[in-house]
């Protein structure tokens, strides 16, 4: 089988956490079998006469060492075989612009996931297309709205921005907030900025969310994050703890829900968050967990990932 060329579009290398870094995981493991990775951030991407390109840096890397830049020269996009795009959120305007580069690269390298699927799939939003899946929830502008939905819920409210991630941005609304207008005021910009509304979920206290990562449409891995005290928040960035977790019967049949539409949208790599049995996000630019994975399960879900690559790559 002939040797790939994969790039990876992500952040800055300086930004990214050796340690834990889900797209490392997938290069060390490509690496391993041969294969040429390539390092582009999206600010090295560029279109001309109909076709993209990219400073493209091939590297070697390591958990320990880091990146090691072995050649940098002048691509066209088509040259990959693989192009998995793992550039992290916010979703932006730049971001928007990102996706319509790389599918010009179409269909001649296979892009992961998909650029016309990540436009659809916003990663609050493309929950809303599984009502029976979710908990309460409301997408709006408008504050008093917001307050007349909470008002029939009877229940706390999360606040989430619709482009960030990690957790940031994200507040809980009390019900009977004295503070609820300044909140509100706040999260909308005034009524000028979309927000997501959604009742919040006591057991995420208690019990924590749930990470799956789907492959493909099937699970691969999974894993619980409990919040640190005094933190509703369940993100590891923001001092979470990851402990070892089971699919339940409920989760199961959601993933089996999922996959038909994942893969006519040609969302491949998706880690999906889930409490109480009830879906709350999907991540589909960057989601990780990888390494989380490997450490409660000593499971390697970046094997599965580039025999994937693999398989997709030479049969095209």
């Amino acid at each position: 089988m002939k040797t790939l060329k994969i790039a990876f579009i992500m952040d800055s290398m300086e930004n990214i956490l050796l340690k834990w870094d889900t797209s490392m995981g997938i290069m060390i493991e490509a690496q391993k079998r041969g294969h040429q990775i390539f390092y582009l951030e999206p600010k090295d991407l560029f279109a001309q006469n109909g076709s993209a390109y990219g400073e493209a840096r091939e590297v070697r890397v390591s958990r320990k060492r880091g990146f090691e830049i072995v050649h940098l020269q002048t691509l066209n996009l088509k040259t990959f075989d693989i192009i998995f795009n793992r550039k992290e959120p916010p979703f932006d305007v730049s971001y928007l612009y990102l996706t319509y580069l790389l599918e010009l690269a179409e269909p001649e390298a296979f892009v992961i996931n998909s650029p016309k699927g990540v436009r659809k799939a916003n990663e609050k939003f493309y929950i809303l297309e599984f009502e029976k899946w979710i908990p309460p929830t409301l997408v709006s502008n408008n504050p008093e709205r917001i307050e007349v939905f909470q008002r029939k819920l009877k229940c706390d409210l999360i606040l989430k921005p619709l482009d960030l991630k990690g957790g940031a941005g994200i507040k809980l609304l009390p019900l009977r907030s004295k503070k609820a207008r300044t909140i509100l005021h706040r999260a909308t910009r005034g009524g000028s900025k979309w927000i997501m509304a959604q009742k919040f979920l006591k057991r995420n206290l208690t019990s924590g969310d749930k990470r799956i990562l789907m492959l493909n449409g099937q699970p691969i891995g999974q894993f619980g994050r409990i919040p640190k005290r005094g933190e509703f928040r369940a993100n590891l960035s923001l001092g979470g703890k990851h402990i070892r977790a089971r699919l339940t019967a409920r989760e199961k049949k959601l993933i089996r829900t999922l996959r038909p539409k994942l893969l006519r949208d040609g969302l491949y790599f998706v880690g999906i968050d889930v409490v109480d049995g009830k879906l709350i996000e999907m991540n589909v630019t960057s989601p990780a967990g990888i390494t989380e994975i490997n450490l409660l399960e000593g499971k390697h879900p970046e094997v599965q990932v580039v025999n994937f690559l693999e398989a997709k790559a030479w049969k095209r």
